[in-house]
């Protein structure tokens, strides 16, 4: 695509980037899940970001299948007409709805969704899934000055991507540490389980040691933090549905709801009550 590659990537392109987020959610598919729509017309980047499980998706007249790792872009012009999950592994996901420029730039988006896979694996960028539950978490709470906040996290996943988007002509790169993604991926099909660091080290057949450095250079935490984390996302997703305390307490795997209340207030920074109260997603 001569055009796109003239424009993008150019000191233009990047002093134009000045994303706006529309809305984020967080999604877990239920078993047979299928949703279908009347022929919606896209009109702003709708970015997935699969955290577990298999489904597709039908843009305009093509199935497209995602797994656990995969990015998907809905573009502006495409109809997303249904989505369904796999009915053994139904997925979960981060979506989000953004405009990467600023004011009117029809050409750059334009260039910018034709060069952009629909579909890309980036299980070997372990650093993208933090960025989208805080982009989540961010966008739900909606702290004082958190339309900024969200900015720089837009800024910090298209730091990632675009070198991806850039060489997208080949296959992207294999997983680097795969026995650590095995052991991320095992946490995040398995979090409302008691597990130890060394049933996941041994899952993944690494050391717990090497195991828990790995952790603290990709995730920026513990294995067993991240599982936490993990709970944590999950709880805000039965909150924001209407779930009380207890059953969102025992859904995502704590014994203990005095448990489960003090380390959802240590971590978001307010008890499970007022962020069912104040959460604006649906």
């Amino acid at each position: 695509m001569p055009y796109s590659n003239d424009i993008l990537w150019t000191d233009e392109f990047y002093q134009a980037i000045d994303p706006k987020v529309l809305v984020v959610g967080y999604m877990t598919a239920e078993p047979g899940h299928a949703y279908t729509t009347s022929r919606s017309l896209l009109t702003d980047f709708d970015l997935w970001y699969i955290t577990a499980g298999r489904g597709s998706v039908r843009l305009d007249d093509t199935w497209i299948d995602f797994a656990q790792g995969d990015l998907l872009l809905l573009k502006p012009g495409q109809h997303y007409h249904e989505d369904r999950a796999d009915p053994d592994r139904p997925f979960s996901q981060y979506w989000t709805h953004l405009l990467p420029f600023s004011g009117r730039r029809p050409a750059l988006s334009r260039c910018l969704a034709e060069c952009w896979p629909t579909r890309m694996n980036v299980d070997h960028v372990p650093a993208l899934a933090p960025l989208f539950a805080d982009l989540f978490e961010t966008f739900t709470t909606r702290t004082e000055g958190h339309p900024l906040r969200m900015k720089a996290l837009v800024h910090q996943v298209f730091d990632l991507l675009f070198p991806l988007i850039r060489r997208a002509a080949g296959s992207p790169p294999p997983p680097r540490y795969p026995k650590f993604l095995a052991a991320r991926n095992f946490i995040e099909a398995r979090f409302r389980e008691p597990l130890t660091l060394d049933q996941v080290a041994e899952h993944a057949d690494l050391s717990a040691s090497y195991l828990l450095a790995l952790s603290k250079r990709f995730l920026g935490c513990s294995p067993m933090h991240y599982q936490t984390l993990v709970r944590i996302r999950a709880a805000k997703v039965h909150l924001g549905r209407g779930d009380s305390v207890t059953r969102t307490a025992e859904a995502v795997g704590f014994n203990s709801l005095h448990y489960f209340s003090r380390t959802f207030t240590r971590i978001v920074g307010q008890t499970p009550s007022q962020f069912a109260r104040q959460s604006r997603w649906r």
